[in-house]
């Protein structure tokens, strides 16, 4: 996703009081350019595809009631249950909300009095608002499994002896990092501070490895479920094919979530997984409908304010500087780190050697982190980066002990996530055409496992 554009700033001494008005410079402009406009002889027209919020800005948005009310879901009619001073939602199979029986007001009490942000404008106030899976999984059930198993009730908490050994094999993770994550992985007792990036980090990769040795069947074949589903919807060529299963896969979740921890545990977060891969289908991938990229971003406009006069004014001349010196960048060099200590196989005609290439979808270095990548349907360690006279190849060898890693709620191999040893065998030649994606490998017990790179997420959030 390229870096998101700023066509408006708000500022002031407290939220917004009312959506309509907040939104109403935006909605104006907005209206003006669904009618059409011409440029350069040719008339186009706008149409809204998705706004992404986190859960209380899309009940503000939208004027319905907040996600811990008794009509609070926004994808569905279920009515709230209250158990233990918390709102629950025990159901997941009810009515699904539409934007017909929105915008005709269907269920009465899930809409507050007065007008929505985008009244009079042909946007869908149900299908146009997907779920945001940052805050819902990552921030929201990811950190709420964790907070469990740390401090939760004492049949669910982990021994201070289980923290400390997952803690120490996330801190052995950390140099199997690959360059793509902002954020290596840092102790459990440091759950308080971990970032969103740390908990998709923990969700889609290490925490599967970190957990398996440790974590009690029931509630580690619980977190599988999650894993698995969330996984599939992440994945931009899972998600295609198989969203149908995901939806499977994080209902199941949900029933055994609230079977393992308690009916009071299904809150908003945790029921709203079941919706996620209606929105997936609808819109491709998660990460093309996620908050990252925004809230990634709004930490950069944060970083432009310097003093507490005038923030706009600050932000809008810091924006004006940064367009004139990225038109001003020089193209990036793709190879780095020259050197010249091979391997060379017989035969290639090395023009130069190198330790680094970049590409816009990864980084290639031949280091422990960026060497593993799939190439012609084998996953292989990269051992040198050779220009020749013939363009790029990369020298490799193959993985050829491949074990499947875990086979609940199915085999790992479906996900092509392997138990492997180091490669052996001789050296081998391909064309950088012929790698299609990263992996990352992680150290697991005395072998290693090995998993694709879902999504590039180079992100602060």
């Amino acid at each position: 996703m390229k870096e998101p554009v700023v066509i408006g700033l708000f500022c002031g001494t407290k939220k917004p009081n009312a959506p309509d008005d907040y939104l109403k410079d935006f909605t104006d402009e907005l209206k003006q350019l669904q009618e059409g406009f011409l440029f350069r002889g040719k008339r186009f027209f706008i149409e809204l595809d998705s706004v992404i919020c986190d859960t209380p800005a899309r009940a503000f948005v939208k004027n319905t009631k907040a996600h811990n009310a008794y009509h609070g879901c926004d994808k569905c009619c279920q009515p709230g249950v209250y158990i233990n001073n918390r709102m629950t939602y025990p159901i997941n199979d009810l009515v699904l909300r539409t934007d017909s029986s929105f915008s005709d007001r269907t269920d009465e009490t899930h809409h507050h009095e007065g007008a929505h942000g985008f009244s009079g404008l042909d946007v869908g106030m149900v299908s146009r608002f997907p779920l945001d899976y940052m805050h819902l999984a990552c921030l929201g059930v990811t950190r709420r499994l964790l907070n469990v198993w740390l401090r939760g009730p004492l049949k669910f908490r982990l021994s201070s002896t289980l923290v400390d050994r997952i803690s120490e094999n996330l801190i052995q993770m950390r140099a199997y990092i690959p360059a793509e994550f902002a954020r290596k992985p840092r102790s459990l007792r440091e759950l308080d501070r971990w970032k969103a990036t740390e908990l998709r980090q923990f969700l889609l990769y290490t925490g599967s490895v970190a957990l398996a040795p440790y974590l009690n069947s029931d509630l580690y074949n619980n977190f599988m479920l999650f894993y698995t589903g969330m996984c599939i919807l992440v994945s931009p060529q899972l998600c295609s094919l198989y969203s149908n299963y995901a939806n499977t896969l994080l209902t199941t979740f949900v029933s055994h979530f609230g079977e393992l921890y308690g009916k009071d545990a299904l809150v908003y977060n945790v029921h709203a997984l079941v919706h996620l891969s209606a929105d997936a289908r609808l819109y491709g991938c998660l990460d093309s409908i996620s908050a990252f990229p925004y809230e990634n971003y709004l930490h950069k406009l944060k970083r432009f304010v310097r003093k507490p006069e005038f923030p706009l004014a600050q932000i809008i001349r810091r924006l004006s500087e940064v367009e004139k010196i990225s038109t001003t960048e020089l193209p990036r060099k793709d190879l780095r780190m020259q050197h010249y200590v091979g391997p060379v196989p017989d035969g290639l005609q090395a023009v130069a050697q190198y330790r680094e290439l970049k590409t816009e979808q990864w980084s290639m270095r031949v280091s422990t982190g960026d060497n593993v990548f799939s190439i012609d349907g084998e996953i292989c360690l990269v051992y040198n980066i050779i220009k020749s006279v013939e363009g790029i190849h990369v020298v490799f060898k193959v993985f050829t002990q491949l074990e499947s890693f875990f086979d609940y709620p199915m085999s790992s191999d479906f996900l092509r996530i392997f138990v492997v040893l180091q490669p052996t065998g001789p050296f081998k030649v391909a064309k950088l055409s012929q790698v299609s994606h990263k992996c990352m490998l992680l150290p697991y017990k005395d072998k290693f496992v090995v998993m694709p790179l879902l999504h590039i997420c180079r992100s602060s959030a």
